[in-house]
């Protein structure tokens, strides 16, 4: 293995002195470097890969005891579940646990993947905003930081997800043998795998049962686009159900149905899909799909320490709660 590059490699090949590397390093150049010289460093920085001494550190001695849990959304109380899974079973192999919020940002997703390797983390539990920059991925592995994916897929990385086209498939039949057939769909992003794989389930039942949705719209999994787009459906649109990609966007299709005075569940049915724990505390209960998210972040975390595995798929069931009803 070679040697990981030192400061005074990345001084050698910019031709600096350390100081002036050590000032760039720490964003104190702004008086003393030039542009060009900043430029200078910053190119044999990205030359050499160079790690700042923190995380070296970390990874000579093989173990920071830290790992990070990145997420789109902390708020979203799925989310909360499936860090409270990545702590527990950190806590419990004396793992301290860094939470990191990306707030559905890309470029602050990125940010994060380089903060991680210059904190020296030994491990990271990723939640993708989107299809993530899979570069910042590789260069995490090749320090030596495992990166297991919960709840979407990313090719090539190991992952602990749900079986979510299987939830979907049957909720649909659910709804379907409930009597609903003018169904809307609001999906989540189209590039994350959670969505498309919940959709999936959806249009391959309604296909065997000879229906075909009256609408698709795509949302972005917050309680603002199910509102939106449920509030578009029922203006345009005339149906008797509408299916959401997850709980928070069902419950802005509640507020929307509420607010154009249509009652849940007797005019109108609605669904929902994770079963966070506010689903419950709706009037009526949410008809939603049960994700075990504190399971998938427990597992996520041993599949940080046993990295012989590569993929786990957790069952999910269905919540029939009040928002759906037998149609007469």
């Amino acid at each position: 293995m070679m040697d990981r590059p030192t400061i005074l490699d990345v001084a050698r090949l910019a031709g600096v002195s350390p100081t002036t590397v050590s000032r760039v390093l720490n964003g104190k150049d702004a008086s003393h470097v030039s542009e060009e010289t900043r430029a200078r460093v910053l190119r044999a920085l990205e030359e050499l890969d160079y790690v700042p001494a923190k995380a070296a550190r970390a990874l000579r001695r093989q173990r920071s005891g830290v790992i990070a849990v990145l997420l789109p959304d902390v708020s979203n109380p799925f989310f909360a579940s499936l860090a409270r899974g990545v702590e527990s079973v950190g806590f419990q192999n004396e793992l301290s646990v860094m939470i990191c919020d990306s707030n559905h940002s890309y470029e602050k997703e990125n940010r994060y993947l380089d903060i991680l390797l210059t904190e020296g983390v030994d491990g990271v539990v990723f939640v993708p905003v989107d299809m993530p920059d899979e570069e910042k991925l590789a260069r995490l592995a090749r320090h030596g930081v495992r990166v297991v994916v919960a709840d979407r897929r990313v090719d090539g990385w190991p992952v602990v997800e749900a079986d979510n086209q299987r939830g979907s498939y049957e909720l649909t039949e659910y709804v379907v043998n409930l009597g609903y057939r003018r169904i809307a769909y609001i999906a989540g992003p189209r590039n994350v795998s959670t969505s498309c794989d919940r959709i999936r389930g959806f249009l391959r039942f309604m296909q065997e049962a000879g229906l075909a949705p009256v609408v698709v719209k795509y949302g972005d999994f917050t309680f603002e686009s199910g509102y939106a787009l449920a509030k578009e459906i029922l203006k345009e649109q005339n149906v008797d159900l509408i299916m959401c990609g997850n709980d928070l966007m069902a419950m802005g299709a509640l507020r929307a149905a509420a607010e154009c005075s249509i009652a849940v569940p007797s005019e109108l049915g609605i669904t929902g899909f994770d079963h966070i724990r506010f689903a419950d505390l709706l009037h009526p209960p949410l008809t939603t799909v049960e994700v075990p998210a504190f399971e998938i972040g427990a597992k996520a975390v041993s599949l940080l320490l046993r990295p012989e595995v590569e993929a786990v798929c957790v069952d999910t069931r269905i919540i029939p709660g009040g928002t759906c009803a037998p149609r007469r």
